[in-house]
């Protein structure tokens, strides 16, 4: 048994090995959605292939023409290992906390393009100048947002990219899009719509600002005029609602590798590049939520009929502050950087141990609901169970604290600096604080390479962690540093806004971490000791 469009003709096969198939010929969809092409997506990772795809196949099904035409602009290898080998299907595997698994062929994708190939590149830019496609979506994870450097200088990347013709290839996912913007402009400027859908807050405002960073650049060397910039500024013309995505899509498990083999598959063994695991399946977990602000410049997919939320302004802020930046995303960070300094092998693991979960449980019910607004979605408080009492604790979704912890500096300043902003506008005690201190002493402690037993570990990818590790690299288990050596290690992390959103040292905040940063430097075990004196009675 294969997942491509031929084996799905083994009926029999997939029936009896329990996998949902597509409701219509596949292969005359890719045939119409390459003649008719109407949406592009950037980033065909794990949560486009199991959520955004799938919600495109749901309306395909129903009788809406939105196939999406996924371009990749990194690694071609990754993209045949997950996509191009399966004829554009996934494999969605539904890992339910009760053990029993749902396996559906998602059959959303009807083209791919790798902008490192020439021939699709053009037919990219074609795409872009086409009226008939009218959404640009994306899930390319924070740091593809990154345009400037931590003192603030534009990123080589895209230094290069404004000094160069913007009609040819371009690296950086924030330049081709603005290059595409520009195709579009100059072949008559019909309305389009770019609709982040990665997990950080306000991720449509940034997109607009990062795009407009570029294009500035352009129209600074000559390369653009100033009425593309009038065009990119007009809401009614490029527009970019904010969204928030909600679904844990761990790395493909071997485990589910080895039953999808018993089942029959001879296609769904692991890929590995560097220390990326692929595959053509997704495992995930059964709840999602896509909340979606109703801003959009053209037609859209009826995203409503798939599940998804369409709705004000206010009703996205007021989900994404709960999910993103106290109920949820918060406390995936805290088991992130204290499960990496303990070894933990897991998500669920952390949550079975008393310390760990009173540290995430305090974060949720006592530090972040104070500054919660209920969106009317969701209660926060039913949330904020779910994602405690079901989601994290789900023992069959094997998810490493090593990927949540990937990009933790791009992360900090809404995950933490926006509940601190909102205890200082509301008045409310940052000095009663623990369980946020303590997360940016291990974050700090983190930093060091040094795990909980005394042996290094490798830190997970994050743009900025050399330059932050050479900060705190002077400190040595044991004792050795004395106040003032912590204070000197942590004044350039702690006071800086880009990473919390404020200086920290204008708070009462900034000496507890350096107070719990010398207890976590003590010796090895020293991480288990604070968290379990600072948490459990």
């Amino acid at each position: 048994m294969i997942l491509t469009i031929d084996g799905l003709e083994d009926h029999d096969a997939f029936r009896d090995a329990g996998v949902i198939t597509p409701g219509f010929d596949v292969a005359a969809m890719q045939d119409a959605g390459r003649r008719r092409p109407r949406w592009l997506h950037l980033g065909a990772g794990n949560i486009f292939r199991v959520f955004l795809a799938r919600i495109a196949e749901d309306l395909i099904a129903a009788g809406h023409h939105w196939p999406i035409t996924a371009v990749v602009t990194t690694d071609p290898a990754g993209f045949n290992a997950r996509l191009g080998a399966h004829d554009l299907l996934t494999l969605g595997v539904t890992l339910n906390p009760d053990g029993g698994r749902d396996l559906r062929a998602i059959a959303g994708v009807c083209e791919a393009l790798v902008t490192r190939r020439e021939g699709d590149l053009a037919r990219l830019f074609a795409l872009a100048a086409d009226p008939e496609v009218t959404l640009v979506s994306l899930t390319i994870t924070e740091k593809g947002y990154a345009v400037h450097d931590g003192a603030g200088r534009l990123l080589p990347e895209l230094a290069d990219a404004v000094a160069t013709d913007p009609h040819g290839y371009q690296s950086h996912a924030m330049a081709v899009l603005a290059a595409l913007l520009l195709t579009r402009y100059e072949a008559g400027g019909a309305p389009i719509t770019l609709m982040s859908c990665d997990n950080f807050s306000h991720n449509g405002d940034r997109l607009r600002e990062a795009i407009t960073v570029v294009a500035r650049g352009w129209v600074q060397a000559g390369s653009a005029s100033e009425s593309f910039l009038a065009w990119l500024a007009d809401p009614t013309r490029v527009a970019f609602p904010i969204t928030v995505i909600d679904k844990i899509t761990p790395r493909p498990s071997p485990a589910v590798s080895d039953d999808l083999a018993r089942l029959g598959f001879t296609d769904m063994a692991l890929a590995t590049r560097g220390r990326t695991a692929m595959a053509g399946f997704v495992n995930a977990e059964p709840t999602e939520y896509l909340i979606i602000e109703d801003a959009f410049a053209a037609d859209r997919p009826p995203f409503e009929q798939a599940g998804a939320h369409v709705v004000a302004r206010e009703v996205c802020d007021k989900f994404e502050n709960m999910k993103v930046t106290t109920c949820l995303n918060p406390l995936h960070t805290a088991l992130a950087v204290a499960g990496c300094l303990l070894r933990m092998p897991t998500i669920d693991a952390e949550m079975r141990d008393p310390a760990l979960e009173a540290l995430v449980s305090r974060l949720g019910w006592d530090e972040g609901l104070p500054v919660v607004s209920d969106p009317g979605v969701v209660a926060p408080a039913d949330f904020l169970t779910e994602v405690l009492g079901a989601r994290f604790t789900n023992p069959y979704l094997p998810d490493d604290p090593a990927r949540i912890a990937m990009d933790t500096s791009q992360k900090l300043p809404i995950r933490f600096g926006q509940t601190l902003l909102r205890y200082r506008e509301r008045s409310l005690d940052l000095g009663g604080l623990t369980a946020i201190p303590l997360v940016i002493a291990l974050w700090c402690r983190y930093l060091t390479g040094i795990a909980d037993d005394g042996a290094p570990f490798t830190p997970s990818s994050d743009p900025r962690y050399e330059e932050l590790h050479a900060h705190v690299a002077g400190l040595s288990l044991g004792g050795s540093a004395d106040a003032a050596a912590i204070h000197a290690a942590l004044r350039p992390i702690l006071s800086d806004p880009t990473l919390f959103a404020l200086d920290l040292y204008t708070t009462p905040l900034a000496v507890k971490i350096e107070t719990l940063l010398a207890r976590l430097l003590a010796g090895p075990g020293a991480v288990r000791t604070t968290i379990e004196e600072e948490m459990l009675p």
